[in-house]
This record gives structure tokens, C-alpha cells and sequence, in this order.
């Protein structure tokens, strides 16, 4: 199995989803944090060798040149890092989800998306949640991934919501007992143009009382990478399982991956690397009812 730099690594799990054409607030971000990768392969990971103070001090100047980038230097940055996931064949772009929209599929509008290998996006992100959730010292690359993550909105993909509290709980304890750490988790890398609902921010903090679950996932919880469409077919004398297969067959002959996937009683649809649940639903256009479903995004 091909090993990746942390950069490579975050991006694997960042670009998912995100638009590849246009940009948006959740590519900007998973771009910045791509950016900031690279300057902890540079100035935190060899922190056991490096003066802490000297180490803090480079940090923090890296992170005013990472929050001062431009759409320049961020696509620059987009060509170089999937560049190289393309020729590592891990990640691809494909038509959005949202392109099967009924909406956007009549008006043959065209949206691409990145798309990463499934087998390494899950494998990457099983690494990290075994080494946080389980007892024990976690490595450098991993406290790094958990800020990357934490710091652009993408703790939701990795950690199901009743994970959260451990994960806060074993954030805190490290915290506490490796300084390096505590300096890196203390950091933001988000510019001030990505905290335009500070409202919000100042009530979600109430939810979560350690800081360093704080950060730009409390203020885009799923950014836009997700949304809910809706597909038209007949439903009428149909079961959920007709319907189910309906849909994988629609979004299959489009270019997604799809499959049913159990979650306790119920049946979700995973189509690439998300998850989806199905609602039969009827949409009046012009007063005409037309049938179908909505498929909306789960979120463990």
C-alpha cells in the first residue's frame, strides 16, 4: 500500500466531495488546510528535534503566510496536490451528485466534483480513529490530521457524533501531557473572510466546552459539500426496495458508486464515499405534481 505525505493524506479526505471546477467556501478552506499540511511537514513534525519555543514561533509566521494566501496561490496549490493524487490514482473528478438533481439534470447544467478511492479514503480515516479513540500516546501525524480536520469543518466525516465526547475527552488529556501538542491545537489557520457567522460560533461553543474541538467545524458543520436532491420517478405501487434500486440504477449509469448499506434497522444508500437516506416525495412544478425521492444527507 502507497504511503502519502500528511498533505496528501488531508486532501485525500478534504477535495472529497468538493467542487472541482468552481470555487466555494468548503473548497477554499480544504485548500488552506492542504497549505497548512505542508508547513507542519516543514516546521511540526520533526518537533522532537526543534526548540519549542523556536517551533511555536515558526508556526504561528507560517499560519499569517497560510491565511494570507489568494485564489493565486490556492490554485496553484489545487493543481500541484491533485495532480499528484491523480497520477497516484487515488483521486478523480466526476459529476456532482447535485448534477442529478431534477433541477439542474433539465437544465443540463454541468458540475464536477472530486472524487477519492474509496479504499483509501476509508483506510486513512480508520487509521486515525483507531489511534485517538484507543487508550495510549498517538503520533505526531495524527494530532496534525486531527487539527486539519478539525480546523476545516471535517471532524463530522470522520467521528459519528457519539464519538465526539471521547474524542474531546482524549484531545484534552493530550493535551495536557505533550506541549507540542497543546501549542499546534491552540493554532487556527481559517482567515477572517470564513467567519462570517460568528453568532453562530459563539452558540455552538456551548455544546462543546474543550477548545481544542473548537475551530471551523463548529461554524460549517458540513459546509456545502452535501446537499439533499431530489430524483423524479414514479413511486406509485412501489416499494422502498423498488425504489432504493431505481436510484442506484439512475446514479450508477451517471458515474456514482452505490450501494446499500444496513445502519441498525434501516437501509442507507452510500453513493461514493457519503451516505444517504431515501424519502419518497412529490414535487409540484408549475401546479403539476411529479413523483419521486429525496435523498438526504446522513450524518453518524
Amino acid at each position: 500500500m502507497r504511503e502519502f505525505s500528511l498533505a496528501q493524506k488531508y486532501a485525500i479526505i478534504g477535495l472529497d466531495g468538493v467542487g472541482s471546477i468552481h470555487s466555494s467556501a468548503a473548497k477554499n478552506v480544504a485548500l488552506r488546510a492542504v497549505e497548512a499540511a505542508k508547513l507542519l511537514e516543514k516546521v511540526w513534525l520533526p518537533e522532537e528535534s526543534a526548540d519549542s519555543s523556536q517551533m511555536e514561533q515558526n508556526l504561528q509566521e507560517g499560519l499569517k503566510r497560510v491565511k494570507a494566501s489568494g485564489k493565486k496561490e490556492q490554485k496553484k496549490l489545487e493543481e500541484e496536490i491533485t495532480e499528484a493524487l491523480r497520477k497516484a490514482d487515488v483521486l478523480e473528478e466526476v459529476p456532482d451528485l447535485l448534477a442529478c438533481d431534477m433541477d439542474y439534470d433539465t437544465a443540463g447544467v454541468d458540475i464536477k466534483v472530486y472524487r477519492s478511492d474509496a479504499e483509501t479514503y476509508q483506510r486513512i480515516m480508520e487509521e486515525i480513529r483507531a489511534e485517538i479513540l484507543e487508550e495510549g500516546p498517538i503520533t505526531a501525524e495524527c494530532a496534525a490530521m486531527l487539527w486539519l480536520l478539525r480546523e476545516s469543518g471535517r471532524i463530522y466525516d470522520v467521528f459519528a457524533a457519539k464519538e465526539q465526547e471521547k474524542l474531546a475527552q482524549r484531545m484534552r488529556e493530550i493535551a495536557e501531557n505533550w506541549a507540542a501538542c497543546r501549542i499546534l491545537w491552540e493554532q487556527e489557520f481559517h482567515s477572517s473572510l470564513e467567519i462570517f457567522v460568528q453568532g453562530f460560533l459563539s452558540g455552538k461553543k456551548k455544546a462543546f466546552k474543550n477548545q481544542y474541538l473548537e475551530g471551523v467545524n463548529l461554524m460549517f458543520p458540513f459546509l456545502e459539500r452535501r446537499q439533499a436532491i431530489f430524483i423524479d420517478f414514479v413511486i406509485l405501487g412501489t416499494t422502498v426496495a423498488n425504489r432504493r434500486q431505481a436510484i442506484m440504477m439512475y446514479l450508477s449509469e451517471r458515474g456514482h458508486f452505490v450501494q446499500e448499506v444496513k445502519n441498525g434497522t434501516e437501509t442507507l444508500l452510500k453513493i461514493d464515499n457519503s451516505y444517504y437516506r431515501v424519502f419518497p416525495a412529490t414535487k409540484r412544478v408549475a401546479r403539476i405534481p411529479i413523483q419521486g425521492a429525496n435523498l438526504v444527507p446522513v450524518y453518524f
